[in-house]
């Protein structure tokens, strides 16, 4: 009986060690599918205690810490321990897809529901300062779409019913959006004794444009995906999908410093066409469809598993029109994240761009990075400390969620502030 206790505890250590052991983990998080391009590879690492063979459409080459997949059609491999089978990946080849390459600077015009920006005190006509807006609960974001039951459609009408209401001594019911939902808020307004007239203390937006980079655009469905980040019109607000990309022209560059951002000096050429429409806004950029397809190089989309620190292209606009090609270097490749603007850490390494702009300066959001003759991203922040370096995302997700299906996209119906690609903070990084 004692040595058949021994046995058990000895066969559960073992299982025990076995589970927790690197390679087990390894087993168990490969998947059962794996999808490449035909011709691409996959390095699966920590399996080497197993042995392997094709199936057919693969080939599996032991490395020196794993095995690498190259996916030459559809097949799959099998791994064995001891000769017995315990696991088998299917490998699924797909034709690599092609984009026009990007860089050109753009103009982006959103337009939403008038949302609060900032909210101030107010000086009320008996002395003291007044928080009337504070004091009714609005915030920074919130999405106003209605005062006292009728549509707020612009800045104007919006004024008007504050002014109606505080001739009658009576507050504002306020319908505001937020992200957990709509809110009804009662807010009295204050007769400000400079300006002599009512107001709630608030300030709002319906509209932002700004100058970004087109990253890429899909030649056979006509969509194009850009900036790399999502556009908003305050910090918190909801997001709007309302809006065009039109042509823009670069003056020139404030060079960025530690602590201070830079910036492209541009502006919008409203006097040609819009080179297309704003129809998704989301965390790895805007996409729409094009008015017309823009000239570029035809590239292959790198998927996000074939991103590897080292060189890279970046391209962008530095003056007029003109797109050039700058050496950065990458860092860092971040894959364990859902989809967004922050995948990888890039450097910029090449002299002649720190000359002329100090490193990664606001405008340049959504500027394409090329490894390898593949599209694998796009500039999304600086680093506001070390404008030498910032964050990218992986092209295979703008790709997903603005030219390809419509999972994962979110959409909105009101606006949002300071341009993402301007001003949006994230830690210590800036929108590029």
């Amino acid at each position: 009986m004692n040595a058949r206790k021994i046995a058990s505890l000895l066969a559960l250590s073992l299982l025990t060690v076995g589970f927790c052991s690197p390679q087990y983990r390894a087993l168990a998080a490969l998947p059962d599918r794996i999808t490449l391009p035909r011709g691409d590879a996959i390095e699966i690492p920590d399996l080497d205690v197993f042995g392997h063979h094709d199936v057919g459409g693969v080939k599996a080459m032991r490395l020196r810490h794993g095995l690498e997949l190259l996916a030459r059609g559809q097949g799959g491999m099998a791994l064995t321990l001891g000769g017995v089978p315990v696991k088998r990946v299917d490998v699924q080849a797909t034709a690599p897809r092609r984009v026009l390459l990007g860089g050109q600077a753009i103009g982006v015009t959103v337009r939403g529901a008038s949302t609060v920006v900032a909210i101030d005190r107010v000086p009320s006509a008996e002395g003291p300062l007044r928080f009337p807006a504070g004091a009714a609960g609005l915030r920074v974001g919130d999405a106003l779409t209605a005062v006292d039951g009728r549509a707020v459609r612009s800045d104007a009408g919006l004024h008007e019913f504050v002014q109606q209401a505080g001739r009658a001594g009576r507050p504002v019911r306020l319908t505001v959006v937020r992200r957990d939902g709509v809110h009804t808020l009662k807010a009295q307004p204050v007769f400000d004794r400079q300006l002599a007239r009512y107001r709630l203390g608030i300030y709002v937006r319906d509209e932002l444009s700004g100058v970004g980079t087109l990253t890429f655009a899909d030649p056979e469905r006509g969509t194009f995906a850009a900036l790399g980040h999502s556009v908003r019109l305050a910090p918190g607000s909801r997001l709007s999908s309302r809006g065009e990309i039109v042509p823009a022209v670069v003056f020139g560059v404030m060079r960025a410093r530690r602590g201070r951002p830079g910036q492209k000096m541009g502006a919008l050429d409203l006097t040609q066409l819009p080179l297309g429409t704003i129809t998704r806004n989301t965390d790895v950029g805007i996409g729409g469809q094009l008015a017309r397809l823009p000239k570029g190089r035809v590239l292959p989309l790198a998927t996000a598993s074939e991103v590897r620190p080292g060189p890279a292209t970046l391209y962008t606009v530095l003056r007029d029109h003109k797109v050039e090609a700058f050496r950065v270097r990458i860092e860092r490749v971040i894959t364990d994240r859902r989809a967004g603007s922050k995948g990888m850490v890039l450097r910029i390494v090449d002299r002649r761009l720190l000359r002329r702009s100090g490193g990664i300066v606001q405008g340049m959001s959504g500027s394409p990075l090329v490894q390898g003759g593949r599209l694998i991203g796009a500039v999304t922040h600086v680093f506001v400390h070390d404008p030498w370096r910032g964050y990218g995302t992986f092209a295979a997700w703008m790709d997903e969620s603005l030219c390809q299906s419509e999972r994962n996209v979110r959409q909105a119906a009101s606006p949002a502030a300071a341009s993402e690609y301007a001003m949006e903070r994230a830690g210590s990084a800036q929108g590029a």
